[in-house]
């Protein structure tokens, strides 16, 4: 008799419980969904971003100038990715540089920018690549440069990041034909 009773009441318990638990959740997916009852939404795991960035001129030629442009409040990081899918870190904090990689912006100035210009010519950004400690050349073929602006650079989601495309030629402009 002990040992029946040992086994039936945390038995019962447990399928109390779960009933509960279930009915719980029932209720509260029906009371999120009626019209009178706003959804709440956990801001945590909200993708939505706070920032933006963008260009005006989106075609560049060799030794011209990007400009590119924020909203404001921007991220810690912005980064390129070049024709051939290689990363460069533009945009990082200063104390987690090493040797002679340099940010071309500390991510703490970074903040309230609401423009940097980028020199086509001359810019240069950490090449995130093994073994190599200072920064290198960005524009140094033609094809789509991707900017890329957000908390982390190293998503699969592309919703977590800020993306600008450039079409960039590695001649110089050529030169309108004036009749």
């Amino acid at each position: 008799m002990k040992t029946y009773v040992s086994i039936t009441i945390p038995t019962i318990a447990l399928f109390v419980a779960g009933a509960w638990t279930v009915q719980v959740n029932q209720q509260a997916a029906s009371i999120a969904q009626t019209d009178e009852t706003p959804a709440t939404v956990d801001a945590s795991v909200s993708t939505e971003k706070s920032y933006a960035m963008w260009a005006t001129k989106t075609t560049l030629f060799k030794g011209e100038t990007l400009k590119l442009q924020f909203a404001g409040a921007n991220p810690p990081f912005l980064g390129v990715v070049d024709p051939t899918g290689h990363f460069f870190y533009v945009v990082f904090p200063a104390d987690a540089a090493i040797a002679q990689l340099k940010p071309l912006v500390d991510s703490e100035h970074f903040a309230s920018l609401h423009y940097l210009n980028i020199d086509t010519r001359s810019f240069k950004a950490d090449p995130y690549e093994y073994g190599v400690y200072n920064n290198q050349r960005v524009f140094t073929q033609s094809g789509t440069y991707t900017f890329i602006m957000g908390e982390n650079l190293h998503v699969d989601d592309p919703d977590f990041v800020e993306k600008v495309e450039i079409q960039y030629t590695h001649d110089s402009r050529p030169a309108i034909a004036m009749n």
